[in-house]
């Protein structure tokens, strides 16, 4: 009940946090989510509803959102990157953590526990640096970088998490365990991946040929694949992440040769991907917010502890930045280019997760402070950005310009619309209808009208099966024109995004008004 309860308080909160972002979208989601969770931890009643976090049901949290963003790569991109991937996911994550690990045990922390807390801050997320960077154009060479980076350096920082947990628990470091570890964790996590990937990707398309009114049973599957595939993975001890990303990539080349087969499907999945991903990467950073209160609230009250934290944070996410500016020099990414791809490792879900992984392995106090450190390297590596990338990124259109910019289209829209209606016969009432549907689509129609529309619907007789055709006429009527006047548009290069995302609405909204299935037809 109280996992049940926390769920449903959480899920809130996400709701909560993609409402305001909607209204001030200048502000990242991730920080609209932290400033959530920080006010639920802060309000005494709320917080009693949230349980207590524990590493596994975090994951659990975490597989889908890797999951996904495999999903939107492309194989061949992996092919073409296989070195990137073994200089950011494994080389840069062995540098960072070596030379992090060396310069805090300078500073006064122990030798194990100052590996492990540099190995908890490796692994970087493409979600929120796509936060950081939005309305910001990111080169094309330090986003795929960056976005191979992020995909693949979750498992090192796991691996290497671990073996340094052990360090810390035990008072030795293995090194040679620490590398066949790493090499069967990686190796089976891929096999497991692949294969599980290929099982269900033969399992869906079998069920295509017996039947192809099954599209329920399709999202279901989808859905509950990132969960089965990490779960499989962790019980037979190998990478559960590198197998969900593996998965994720074998899910983008189904999806690819068979958008086809069944378009309705295709369009249910990623409609779904954006839902999901949106809402768990909501979940993650107010459970953040939460747990930052939490453990700084327990910090205060406990005589013993200090707040060395800040400082050993700040060493920790400069060393971090310095190490990675050097790998982009080396790598001759220029001075620019180097400081974006260095600002760009945007910490996130992965190194909160491991966080409470390591738990069992460190004392309360040590545990504590690992908390505050790694939460204070994810702020910093969020705000900092945030701050220096409109000083030397390029300027894309503003959020606010773009929404100018396609009313003013859909304005123009609608109204060749509502043209092509007035030049055919209808009866007044099935005219009203179609003209208050289409104004509908640029939002027109104020509360009023909607309550007014909604009370003649409810009150007037159903429509005949010739005025229900008349009408199904005349909005289709209606949306070829509004298509033929996007179709002229789309010839200005300028506005052709624009026009593709208006002709995918007119097309859906088509789609809806031919629906058989439809309970509105």
């Amino acid at each position: 009940m109280a996992l049940f309860i926390s769920t449903i308080v959480i899920t809130g909160a996400a709701i909560v946090a993609s409402i305001i972002h909607a209204l001030v979208p200048r502000i990242s989601i991730n920080y609209v989510s932290m400033i959530i969770g920080v006010g639920i931890a802060l309000i005494v009643p709320l917080n009693r509803l949230i349980a207590p976090f524990h590493s596994e049901v975090f994951m659990y949290i975490v597989a889908p959102l890797i999951y996904f963003e495999g999903q939107t790569t492309r194989i061949n991109l992996i092919r073409q990157s296989v070195w990137k991937i073994v200089w950011t996911a494994v080389i840069l994550v062995v540098i960072m953590m070596v030379v992090s690990g060396t310069i805090l045990s300078l500073v006064g922390v122990p030798i194990a526990l100052a590996f492990l807390i540099a190995a908890l801050s490796t692994p970087t997320d493409a979600t929120a640096t796509e936060a950081v960077s939005e309305g910001l154009i990111v080169p094309p060479t330090q986003k795929s970088f960056l976005k191979m980076e992020s995909l693949f350096n979750d498992a090192s920082g796991i691996i290497l998490a671990s073996a340094t947990a052990l360090w810390v628990e035990q008072g030795n470091f293995d090194y040679q365990r620490t590398i066949s570890g790493f090499l069967f964790s990686a190796i089976g996590g891929i096999v497991v991946g692949v294969i599980f990937a290929l099982i269900m990707i033969s399992f869906r398309r079998s069920l295509y040929r017996f039947n192809v009114l099954i599209s329920n049973a399709q999202n279901i599957l989808f859905i509950i694949t990132p969960f089965v595939v990490y779960f499989i993975a962790e019980e037979l001890h190998v990478s559960g992440i590198i197998a969900v990303v593996c998965a994720g990539l074998m899910q983008n080349s189904e999806s690819a040769s068979s958008r086809f087969v069944y378009p309705r499907q295709f369009h249910t999945g990623e409609v779904l991907i954006n839902l999901l991903n949106e809402l768990l990467n909501n979940f993650v950073f107010v459970i953040l917010g939460v747990l930052i209160i939490r453990v700084i609230r327990d910090d205060i009250f406990n005589q013993d502890a200090g707040f060395n934290w800040i400082g050993i944070g700040i060493i920790l996410y400069l060393i971090n930045i310095i190490i990675r500016y050097l790998f982009g020099r080396g790598y001759k990414m220029g001075n620019r280019g180097s400081w974006i791809f260095s600002l760009g490792g945007v910490r996130g879900a992965i190194t909160l997760a491991l966080v409470f992984t390591v738990a069992n392995n460190v004392t309360a106090t040590q545990f504590r402070n690992i908390i505050l450190i790694e939460a204070l390297v994810v702020i910093l590596s969020m705000v900092v950005p945030t701050i220096v990338f409109p000083f030397i990124l390029k300027h894309d259109i503003s959020e606010k310009e773009t929404i100018q910019r396609m009313n003013s289209l859909k304005q123009a829209m609608v109204e060749e619309g509502l043209k092509a209606v007035q030049n055919i016969y209808l009866p007044d009432r099935v005219r009203e209808s179609v003209c208050y549907d289409l104004r509908d689509q640029r939002s027109n129609n104020s509360l009023k009208d909607f309550w007014q529309q909604w009370f003649r619907f409810s009150k007037s007789p159903e429509f005949s099966a010739e005025e229900r055709e008349l009408e199904q006429r005349a909005l289709r009527w209606a949306f070829k024109a509004e298509r033929d006047y996007l179709d002229m548009v789309s010839q200005r290069e300028s506005m052709r995004e624009y026009v593709f995302q208006l002709y995918n609405d007119v097309l859906l909204a088509e789609s809806i008004l031919i629906d058989p299935d439809s309970k509105l037809n």
